[in-house]
């Protein structure tokens, strides 16, 4: 998004970032965000928002969550889960293209190491971070999709439930506003 700053995950993009496990990343994350910040975190990002409000309360003022979840691997069947991985790995980019057209509503390009990224996405899948939703003491905002192919409207569901205070909106659409303008209207309200 234009006119925000942004970091690359670790394997996407011109990230400077060493991955050696989730929490490592989110401590390094955080360490690199300016005090007072509010965090957008999209997907994975929602989750390692989560994580960084959670372990730096102090921090962070608030947090903005699109099509997030704090359980992605409890949304699906091990099987799915294992299918996607399994495409990622013999199909490569070609895989990659078509998940990132159901997940973003616009083309875009992006260097990505597979073999790092595929990593992350496993650990991903295996987070659970429902038990740090209550302690989360920041502002929160959830931006979720409607008809979201990748994370269902169920997990903002729970994410509003847990999280104490939390607003929802949703949005007609799926894992990424079609219109970004919506997100710059929300961060007003932060």
């Amino acid at each position: 998004m234009k006119g925000i700053p942004s970091v690359d995950l670790p394997f996407h993009g011109k990230s400077q970032l060493r991955y050696e496990n989730l929490q490592s990343l989110v401590r390094d994350m955080a360490l690199r965000i300016p005090r007072d910040s509010i965090l957008i975190g999209w997907s994975l990002g929602a989750s390692l928002s989560l994580l960084m409000a959670y372990m730096f309360p102090e921090k962070f003022r608030g947090l903005v969550l699109i099509g997030g979840s704090a359980c992605f691997g409890c949304l699906w069947d091990k099987k799915n889960l294992r299918g996607f991985l399994i495409r990622l790995e013999r199909e490569g980019e070609k895989f990659l293209k078509e998940f990132r057209s159901l997940s973003y509503p616009k083309a875009f390009e992006d260097h990505i190491d597979l073999q790092g990224a595929k990593t992350l996405l496993k650990d991903y899948m295996e987070l659970d971070i429902r038990h740090i939703l209550p302690h989360i003491k920041q502002r929160v905002i959830i931006l979720h999709g409607t008809q979201d192919p990748i994370t269902p409207l169920s997990s903002a569901l729970t994410l509003y439930n847990m999280l104490k205070g939390a607003k929802l909106i949703t949005f007609l659409g799926g894992h990424f506003p079609e219109d970004e303008s919506l997100i710059f209207e929300v961060l007003k309200s932060l």
